[in-house]
């Protein structure tokens, strides 16, 4: 007979539609990790997540942290709150994943995973894409080194959203959502790039306001100079049709793919060209199911605290470069 696994006893703090969409992710579907309390100010949030997902509820985010019977907490807070919360968390011995941006301040995300080493706790950060069938593909390219010398990244992630925030939203605003659509959709590309590429070393970025009605800036083209000795180059618009495309430019193939519609294709060195359609994998769960691994000591989660805290610096200076119109070294 199998021993019965120890789940990891989780709160959602937050309870947007983000929050929903990782509870619906493994609520009932895990082994490892489930929802078993929630917290929002709002009073109404609160009682649909309790119902919907058949958790208990409360009135206040320190319960939430002093409570014994909670191992971990899933936070979906607003961008400028990760870093509060997450700390809070940490210090009172709950395990910590935060979705994605890691903070909106590259000191504050340093913080965060001092604080988590100080007090021996698990903090991981939602780079779900880090989890896709694109990745991996690539990933094993990559170490198998079949796409020979790594020499340029071009990655797009854009949406419409934008176009639709009123200014109460909490991110319609430049606090929430610095750089535009970075911290919501980019930093998912600056993840993948600074993987394959290496950290970022300098930028050079223009970040503009063209189209959304609110306080935020809504198109952000940035180009890189990575560690590994390649270029990169990132668009992210929050204001155009959804794309998820990441290219690598190698001198073995260059590799074209829209992330989210696990979609592949190669061009070779003779110009043969292959195109693959990959499996879709559920990404929130996968990481969920890493990040319980992880506080149970079965398994590291896969983006480094380190890797996260410096997408947030890239963030920053994406903004610096933009606002002093010069290049931003690292």
């Amino acid at each position: 007979m199998k021993n019965k696994i120890n789940m990891i006893k989780a709160a959602s703090v937050g309870l947007g539609w983000w929050s929903d969409e990782l509870a619906k992710s493994i609520q009932g579907k895990s082994n490892k990790i489930r929802v078993v309390s929630c917290y929002s100010k709002s009073k109404k949030k609160r009682i649909d997540f309790s119902k919907k997902y058949k958790t208990n509820y409360t009135d206040s985010y320190n319960s939430i942290v002093k409570n014994p019977n909670i191992d971990a907490l899933i936070l979906t807070t607003p961008h400028s709150l990760h870093a509060k919360h997450a700390i809070q968390a940490l210090r009172n011995g709950k395990h910590v994943f935060v979705e994605k941006p890691m903070a909106t301040k590259y000191l504050d995300a340093k913080k965060m995973y001092l604080v988590a080493k100080k007090y021996n706790k698990v903090l991981s950060v939602g780079h779900n894409r880090r989890f896709s069938s694109v990745y991996d593909f690539i990933n094993k390219l990559n170490i198998q080194k079949r796409i020979g010398k790594i020499l340029h990244i071009d990655a797009n992630f854009s949406a419409s959203g934008a176009l639709n925030y009123k200014k109460k939203f909490w991110r319609a605003n430049r606090k929430e959502s610095p750089g535009g659509a970075i911290a919501g959709l980019g930093i998912h590309m600056i993840d993948l790039m600074c993987y394959f590429g290496g950290k970022v070393k300098s930028v050079q970025s223009l970040v503009k306001k063209y189209a959304v009605k609110v306080n935020m800036d809504d198109t952000t083209s940035a180009l890189f100079e990575l560690k590994k000795n390649c270029t990169g180059n990132l668009t992210t618009i929050f204001a155009c049709p959804y794309t998820t495309t990441f290219n690598i430019f190698g001198t073995n193939m260059n590799i074209f793919s829209d992330v989210d519609k696990n979609k592949i294709k190669i061009v070779n060195k003779s110009g043969k060209i292959q195109k693959l359609n990959l499996i879709n994998k559920d990404t929130l769960f996968l990481e969920l199911q890493e990040f319980a691994d992880n506080c149970k000591n079965k398994k590291k989660y896969r983006i480094k605290n380190s890797e996260a805290a410096h997408n947030v610096k890239v963030m920053e200076a994406i903004v610096k470069s933009s606002k002093r119109n010069k290049k931003i070294y690292l």
